[in-house]
């Protein structure tokens, strides 16, 4: 299909893109467009304007402070990928990058875009709630701070609004003794997740499980946090029985999706087959 008729605009600074926001509330903002203009062409997505803000170059930056990696909202897969001392803190997002998408995809495509675009079966979603990193917004109103866990708020949306852009998303350095790790089962012929699980273990020299965040996608309305998993981690000392508590209540409280390749009840068996590997392979990683 083609596109619907709309009026296409480059701001070249923030304030522009911000200004253009505010006055006009039938704007789609795109920033490497491989989610938006899929979009586009069938027609799921018709706004009057379609604002390009990849000329704000401001947002191409990923800055490293004492505590946390500030990610620009139009850093790329591919860039945030070879970024080695990320890639030396969190192996989770190197997990994340061994399928996803093509290498156009992956040089266009940006980490904002994709937690913005709150695709239920997307990678960057999962590996973003186990991290537990915090979305930066902004508008001409001012700048708000958003944790993660509360970003994600139905299918294909985020808690921004019409004025706001994302500008970066915080990704704090990890505490000593954690450990990550994702895992995804892949549809056959999109690549996207039937089931995937991201993991992020802090473990106390003693074994005991200080914190833990299970990060489910694919399997629901929205990328979420698997509760009945972290609860069966946190406070034990992580070895086999911990990790079968696990996955046998990995699903729960979650209403399970399903579709005509991976009904529910196949769909609620993957969460704890996911959960399972993605929390060895963090183990595996146990220095």
């Amino acid at each position: 299909m083609i596109p619907s008729t709309f009026a296409y605009v480059a701001p070249e600074t923030l304030h522009d893109a911000l200004s253009i926001l505010a006055n006009d509330d039938d704007t789609k903002v795109m920033a490497g467009g491989q989610s938006l203009i899929p979009l586009l062409k069938l027609r799921l997505a018709s706004p009057a304007v379609v604002m390009d803000i990849s000329r704000l170059d401001s947002l191409r930056d990923i800055e490293e402070t004492s505590s946390a990696f500030m990610i620009g909202a139009l850093v790329t897969h591919e860039r945030l990928l070879d970024d080695d001392t990320i890639a030396r803190s969190w192996s989770i997002i190197t997990d994340a990058g061994e399928d996803l998408a093509d290498p156009l995809v992956r040089n266009r495509g940006t980490f904002g875009g994709s937690l913005a675009h709150a695709d239920p079966a997307g990678d960057w979603p999962a590996v973003a709630l186990a991290t537990d990193v915090v979305v930066h917004v902004q508008s001409l109103r001012g700048t708000r701070k958003i944790p993660i866990k509360d970003f994600f708020t139905y299918l294909f949306t985020a808690d921004v609004a019409d004025d706001e852009i994302l500008t970066h998303v915080e990704l704090a350095k990890p505490v000593p003794g954690t450990v990550t790790a994702y895992v995804k089962i892949a549809h056959p012929a999109s690549g996207y997740a039937v089931a995937a699980a991201g993991v992020s273990l802090t473990i106390d020299p003693d074994g005991t499980c200080r914190s833990a965040r299970i990060a489910l996608t694919g399997v629901a309305t929205t990328p979420l946090r698997s509760a009945g998993a972290e609860r069966a981690l946190e406070g034990s000392v992580i070895d086999a029985d911990a990790v079968r508590r696990a996955i046998e209540h990995a699903a729960d409280g979650i209403e399970v999706m399903g579709d005509t390749y991976a009904p529910a009840e196949y769909r609620k068996h993957l969460i704890g087959v996911v959960t399972g590997r993605a929390i060895q392979r963090a183990l595996d990683r146990r220095t």
